[in-house]
């Protein structure tokens, strides 16, 4: 039978250390690079993207390259974005050419246009299908892009994300984050529980079917910080979330499913 197809999410706290400008998290990038070459050596397929973390942030941020070409020298700063965008993508892609995937970086610029923010047309992903189709991993990245209306702005790992999920139809998609899952409250504090299923409804609201606990503004402080996860569901795709380097991230990677995540899915209507 085929090969399922899965479509990775890093994120960018997870493969970079954010607190520290350009700064990879080797520990992280190395486990996940052999578990992506595990994964893709027992038949999986595997379309790759990745945050920015501490590469590109600060730039975009101090140039507002999402706000067009309002700074003075927004176009020094759109150059300063994607050297640092692509220079992690090239971080990225070395890590797992070594570990011996055929792992192709692509960049969404050359190819990408956006209208007052919103994407207008991807050819990076037409791209990563025939990679794919190819024996490939396609690696994508978010990226600064010009804009027709503003003059640029910034086309989120999460838009590609939900792209790559509607164009590749995957079995489902994994989010390698720096924590094991979603909680009820921040990780760090006393109490927190992790939440082992969210179901969405067709609406995008969400339930927490096992949590006693879980009161109302949990679930509406979830439903805005998992938006990309809740786009994909909707679209009929599983979303495991699963913390980076884990034996249970290498289970979710080959498809099978992991024993500590969150798993977003579909409410049975």
């Amino acid at each position: 039978e085929p090969k399922p197809t899965i479509v990775v999410k890093m994120g960018g706290s997870a493969v970079t250390i954010k607190s520290q400008l350009e700064t990879l998290n080797e520990t992280a990038l190395d486990a996940t690079a052999s578990q992506i070459a595990a994964a893709t050596s027992s038949g999986v397929k595997l379309a790759v993207l990745h945050g920015a973390g501490s590469f590109g942030h600060f730039q975009a941020k101090k140039y507002l390259i999402s706000k067009g070409d309002k700074h003075p020298d927004w176009a020094f700063g759109f150059a300063d974005t994607r050297r640092a965008v692509t220079l992690l993508n090239q971080e990225v892609v070395a890590r797992l050419v070594r570990s011996k995937v055929a792992a192709v970086g692509l960049s969404p610029f050359p190819t990408a246009s956006m209208k007052a923010k919103s994407l207008q047309e991807c050819g990076a992903l037409a791209h990563a299908c025939e990679v794919l189709e190819r024996g490939m991993v396609p690696v994508l990245h978010g990226d600064a892009v010009f804009d027709d209306v503003q003059g640029s702005a910034i086309l989120s790992g999460d838009v590609i994300l939900q792209e790559l999920c509607e164009t590749l139809s995957p079995v489902s998609a994994v989010f390698l984050t720096d924590v094991p899952g979603v909680f009820t409250k921040p990780p760090s504090e006393p109490g927190a529980q992790l939440i082992p299923e969210i179901l969405v409804g067709k609406d995008g609201s969400c339930t927490l079917p096992e949590m006693s606990t879980a009161e109302h503004d949990v679930t509406g402080g979830i439903e805005e910080k998992l938006k990309t996860a809740i786009a994909v569901v909707k679209l009929g795709i599983p979303v495991m979330i699963v913390q980076v380097g884990t034996e249970h991230a290498a289970a979710a990677l080959r498809g099978d499913t992991p024993k500590v995540m969150t798993i977003l899915r579909l409410k049975d209507e």
